[in-house]
């Protein structure tokens, strides 16, 4: 029987899981997706490469995981965030400033990289979720602003959140891209600064 690395069979397997996805974000951010093998990740997780087996189908079933996973912790960073805050106005600056401060610390790079691979069907509709889910606070907020359509508006500041993104990541610096983001999205649902 191997030996397991945990008090019980159950939390040992979580460990590996955890090891084995943790190196597969660590190569995926280094090799934007494409260095993501079983053998590779193996390696970095320091298992054997048959272990990977154990836990995921395919290279792509594997990456579609770290992007949920991932995915999944920053819908949590942005629910706690965004929710407390009582002022709406206020948490829709929350909402741009915690998307831009995860794009300035280079967390989304990992997503970024693995987007790009095929993914397996189920996973398409994981990521999906996590779109809708991440969107929810800042729904939310503007509709306590009065905003007659909450929804439509927040695709719109995703779209200036996303084109702000992309000028952190040219290398314009993320304090005033964020601080003119906030404003620019604040003026555009009528909230004057």
């Amino acid at each position: 029987m191997p030996r397991i690395s945990a008090p019980t069979l159950v939390e040992h397997r979580e460990k590996q899981r955890s090891a084995l996805l943790g190196a597969a974000r660590d190569l995926a951010a280094e090799t934007e997706g494409r260095g993501v093998t079983f053998a590779a990740v193996a390696s970095r997780a320091g298992l054997a490469r048959s272990s990977v087996y154990e836990y995921f189908a395919s290279p792509a079933v594997l990456l579609a995981h770290v992007v949920t996973d991932e995915m999944m912790g920053f819908a949590d960073e942005i629910e706690r965030e965004v929710e407390p805050v009582s002022d709406p106005a206020e948490r829709v600056r929350a909402f741009v400033r915690t998307w831009l401060r995860y794009v300035a610390d280079g967390r989304h790079r990992v997503v970024q990289a693995v987007l790009t691979s095929p993914m397996p069907e189920e996973c398409i509709a994981a990521v999906g979720e996590m779109h809708e889910r991440m969107a929810r606070p800042l729904i939310g907020a503007l509709h306590d602003l009065g905003v007659s359509d909450p929804a439509r508006s927040a695709d719109f500041i995703r779209g200036v959140v996303e084109a702000t993104a992309r000028r952190i990541q040219e290398g314009h610096p993320a304090s005033r891209e964020t601080a003119d983001a906030e404003e620019f999205v604040l003026r555009g649902v009528g909230v004057a600064q």
